[in-house]
């Protein structure tokens, strides 16, 4: 007698496109000390939020309104600020 044993097809998993880090090209705020702004330095985006304490939507608005300077350069399209133009805001003199 012959023993046939019969295996269920194997479903493969679909392919995700799903960014599993979060939303692309959305700042996240990042770690700094305010006591930081009098050593030079450069800010990205996720600094200027920690500091101001303020989302990277409403960074974007302050900066087209003109609230928050703009970039002081550019690094791989990145805008990038120096401690010593932000520093004012926050009443150090550099």
């Amino acid at each position: 007698m012959a023993v046939t044993i019969n295996k269920a097809p194997t479903a493969e998993k679909p392919a995700t496109t799903k960014n599993l880090k979060g939303k692309p090209g959305h700042a996240k705020p990042l770690p700094f000390n305010q006591a930081d702004l009098l050593k030079p330095g450069r800010l990205k985006p996720g600094h200027l939020m920690t500091l101001f304490g303020i989302s990277h939507s409403t960074l974007y608005k302050r900066r087209a309104d003109g609230l928050i300077p703009p970039p002081d350069l550019k690094e791989y399209g990145r805008p990038l600020w120096f401690t010593s133009t932000i520093a004012p805001f926050f009443g150090v003199k550099g």
